[in-house]
């Protein structure tokens, strides 16, 4: 809610740490390329999933694909934490507070790890009927299940992870979430090719081996962020003596910022579990495109997500500091750095559209279709490069709701009407269900700028 004593105007405090005031491009590229070497080698290991089991059959790779967006309910609770924490966190660190952002280290903690022991038993028990009721085909749900219910055991260490991670970033502290991250998708990639394959000694698990390599590196990196927490010299330190000792104050902070956000996954996903159906309507080949394609534009939006990031960082360091102008900068600087990276990729997938796809299956009609999806996304990123940034700096000025309801707009007023309309009534297929989708990106571009200009978020108090 709005805080009576805000304003615009700046003030002669101090910058945080994180912003080096004379040059905020040099601030905001040094919290951003950690994150980007972080998700591309992420996005890396799932294009690494995606070719190891698309070279199982399409079924393998329909199955998985779908299972894999199933999994993005938990990314919901894991992303309502993560925001929260990351926000409350750059706060206090702003405002030379670090104790109390120690104390929103705890109950970010103990958040995620409720959430994620919920999750890994609901994935583990309904893994068949989730499946069912996205419209899985028989043979391709037979191989979905068996990957979901090897996946289910890594959830609970993968939202600690995640919520430990945002701490960090919070901080301002990118580089060490990137290493960490790092070491999770090594760990992934190698278990992921031992047990799909049987390399060695190993069984030939099949889909089941992804799962499983999901759950190795999942623990590996719940280690390995516990470990770094705890150091001394953490930019947010974990201590033992104090690990149970959670303030409510600070959880009720977390939930404040966190739960519009994590509405604003949740229904997404929602959403995109819908769009989704109206292609898998459309036959395994063309669910089996989408999904590629899926996999290969996670790539070229990486620039943006690390620079949301970045902005959400650096404008709650900002307002902690009370230099509301100072988090204004930062927050168009990010944008402008982002326009810029996510231009390029757009040129590559128009051109090279039909050797990328092809990379990952080797079905004519499925890179024929992969191709023209690739072509069509290409004109949504110039306009989501402006929506993640910005989002991410409204999201770091605590103004979440506002960012729910442009979501809100985007993917349930815009998005799937035309999907269906275009898809199947006019028969366009799944390149028809792709031009919805770009007009949604435009859409919440727009009205996140919007609302960024605005300047409310300057007096949001959190």
């Amino acid at each position: 809610m709005p805080a009576d004593a805000g304003d615009d105007a700046p003030n002669t405090s101090a910058a945080p740490a994180a912003l080096d005031e004379s040059s905020l491009t040099r601030s905001v590229i040094r919290l951003a390329w950690p994150v980007v070497i972080q998700q591309v080698s992420f996005a890396t290991v799932q294009l690494v999933d995606t070719f190891l089991v698309g070279h199982l059959g399409e079924d393998a790779l329909a199955g998985v694909g779908v299972a894999s967006i199933l999994y993005w309910f938990p990314l919901s609770g894991m992303f309502a934490i993560g925001i929260g924490a990351t926000a409350i966190v750059a706060r206090n660190v702003g405002a030379g507070r670090r104790e109390q952002a120690e104390a929103t280290l705890r109950s970010a903690q103990m958040l995620a790890l409720a959430w994620g022991l919920v999750m890994g038993v609901v994935y583990f028990a309904a893994a068949e009927p989730m499946l069912r009721i996205m419209g899985t085909e028989p043979a391709a749900l037979d191989e979905g299940v068996e990957y979901m219910r090897a996946a289910a055991f890594g959830i609970p260490f993968y939202t600690l992870l995640y919520a430990s991670t945002a701490c960090l970033q919070g901080a301002g502290d990118t580089r060490t979430p990137m290493t960490i991250m790092l070491a999770v998708n090594l760990v992934n990639g190698v278990v992921d090719y031992v047990l799909i394959n049987g390399t060695g000694p190993f069984p030939e698990y099949g889909v089941q081996g992804a799962g499983l390599g999901f759950l190795a590196s999942a623990v590996v990196g719940a280690l390995l962020v516990g470990g770094a927490l705890l150091r001394k010299k953490s930019t947010v330190h974990l201590s033992l003596s104090k690990v149970l000792m959670i303030e409510r104050a600070e959880t009720d902070r977390v939930l404040r910022i966190g739960l519009p956000a994590g509405a604003e996954q949740f229904q997404f996903q929602m959403a995109f579990l819908m769009y989704t159906r109206i292609i898998a309507s459309l036959g395994t080949t063309a669910l089996a495109a989408h999904q590629v394609v899926l996999r290969i534009e996670g790539l070229t939006f990486l620039p943006g997500f690390a620079l949301g990031i970045a902005a959400t960082t650096l404008v709650g360091q900002g307002l902690g500091a009370k230099r509301p102008d100072l988090a204004e900068k930062a927050a168009v600087s990010a944008a402008r750095v982002a326009f810029v990276l996510m231009a390029v990729p757009g040129v590559i997938l128009m051109i090279f559209g039909e050797p990328i796809t092809r990379l990952f299956i080797n079905d004519d009609e499925v890179v024929d279709i992969g191709r023209k999806l690739l072509f069509i996304f290409a004109f949504a990123l110039p306009a989501l490069s402006i929506s993640m940034s910005l989002g991410g700096a409204l999201r770091g000025a605590g103004d979440t709701r506002a960012v729910l309801a442009i979501m809100s707009v985007g993917v349930w007023g815009v998005r799937l009407g035309p999907a269906y309309l275009l898809a199947v009534v006019a028969g366009l297929g799944v390149p028809g269900a792709w031009i919805a989708a770009i007009i949604d990106i435009n859409t919440r571009a727009l009205l996140m700028l919007l609302r960024f200009r605005q300047g409310r978020w300057k007096r949001i108090d959190v």
